[in-house]
């Protein structure tokens, strides 16, 4: 007898903006110790100031923050997104917190971008979202190939890793491309 796991869904996610309320949790998903253990993630242990004004820079409109909650396992990760310097370019980083391996489900990844993406781009003032992923950072760049972004270029030892810098690839995604999380849960379901 042969029993398949069921993927995640957008659809069983709830997305929950980030609040001055949340500072414990956004502290527990930014420790020192948690980014330092995560050496595929674009936030390093410099990102000293980041990680202590990420409330502050929310509540100001300077970035955009969401949960992604599975009910009855909590934050399933965080995502964080800032303009990237010139009008209408983003950039953010997803930030996968403790319990997201106790799903015990494939495609967490995918399911939480996609419903945080639909909320991201319901604005009009984000015209395209680019992000770098590592080289080694496969299951990552599968996500990002599943949810429609288009690989743009190779950045050479952009991001830090346990033996130094390694390349990442640019990942751009225009809202123009956006499908939505419906489309992209019919198409993980088929």
């Amino acid at each position: 007898m042969t029993s398949t796991m069921s993927r995640l869904l957008p659809s069983e996610l709830v997305v929950r903006e980030i609040s001055e309320r949340d500072q414990d949790i956004v502290d527990e998903f930014l420790s020192a110790e948690r980014i330092s253990s995560m050496s595929d993630s674009g936030f390093t242990e410099a990102d000293d100031e980041t990680r202590q004004h990420v409330i502050s820079y929310i509540s100001a409109g300077i970035a955009r923050g969401w949960f992604v909650e599975l009910p009855g396992h909590g934050p399933l990760c965080l995502q964080l997104y800032m303009p990237f310097g010139v009008p209408g370019v983003w950039s953010g980083d997803v930030i996968n917190g403790p319990g997201a391996s106790g799903v015990g489900r494939p495609g967490v990844g995918t399911a939480c971008m996609a419903a945080v993406l639909d909320a991201l781009f319901a604005g009009d003032d984000v015209h395209r979202l680019m992000g770098f992923v590592s080289v080694t950072n496969v299951p990552s760049l599968r996500m990002c190939d599943r949810l429609g972004f288009t690989r743009e270029g190779l950045v050479r030892e952009q991001m830090p890793s346990p033996d130094g810098r390694v390349d990442a690839v640019v990942m751009g995604l225009l809202s123009r491309e956006w499908r939505g999380a419906a489309a992209i849960e019919e198409q993980l379901v088929r």
